[in-house]
């Protein structure tokens, strides 16, 4: 797997997760599946592989598939909207990188998680997400309906998935992503989505 590949496949994971925060604040609900394969990626911090960061290829799917057919380029409003929080939290995520302190704590932080239950992994993930990330700018304004955001529920999940978003955006950052990748390797990523989503569920 090739350095394209593996740049492709952090950058479905912030955009799955991004999708999922934003389902979650328009239509109060979220795929299951992708959000468990999301919050999962969280916690494997020694991956033998990119894909299995996720779980494997199927973990990303979703995210592989936006940008095969083509999110990059779309100028439908959920795209652009989409495409605002994943370019701000690798902006967020490059910001904090360059600060070895804090990023040490926030790579701290993250490492306690393995010790939550299941019950309470949700709960924790948003709390290092509010204690390391919404303060920092540019800030993370997620639009959707006020009857979903008011839920006590939404919030939490949000936030934890964000956390996932940033994650997946350490390993773009590891596979030696950039702000200018992203412009440049649109095309080349687009056909690597595809290539990757015809390996099936192949790690």
């Amino acid at each position: 797997m090739d350095l394209i590949e593996e740049r492709t496949i952090a950058l479905a994971g912030v955009l799955q997760a991004c999708q999922q925060v934003q389902s979650l604040a328009r239509e109060g609900s979220a795929s299951q599946g992708e959000m468990a394969s999301s919050l999962k990626s969280i916690l494997v911090l020694d991956a033998v592989s990119t894909p299995a960061v996720f779980g494997g290829l199927s973990g990303v799917r979703a995210g592989l598939r936006m940008i095969a057919e083509g999110v990059f380029t779309s100028t439908q409003g959920k795209d652009i909207e989409l495409l605002r929080y994943a370019v701000s939290i690798l902006q967020l995520q490059a910001q904090l990188y360059r600060d070895a302190e804090k990023f040490d704590q926030f790579a701290n932080d993250v490492e306690r998680l393995s010790s939550f239950s299941e019950d309470t992994m949700l709960e924790a993930c948003s709390d290092v997400y509010q204690k390391h990330i919404s303060s920092m700018r540019p800030q993370i304004i997620v639009q959707g309906e006020s009857g979903h955001l008011q839920n006590p529920d939404i919030p939490p999940k949000i936030r934890a998935l964000l956390l996932a978003a940033f994650r997946a955006a350490v390993l773009w950052q590891q596979k030696k992503g950039g702000r200018f990748r992203l412009l440049w390797e649109r095309t080349r990523m687009q056909n690597a989505a595809r290539q990757l989503l015809t390996q099936g569920s192949a790690d």
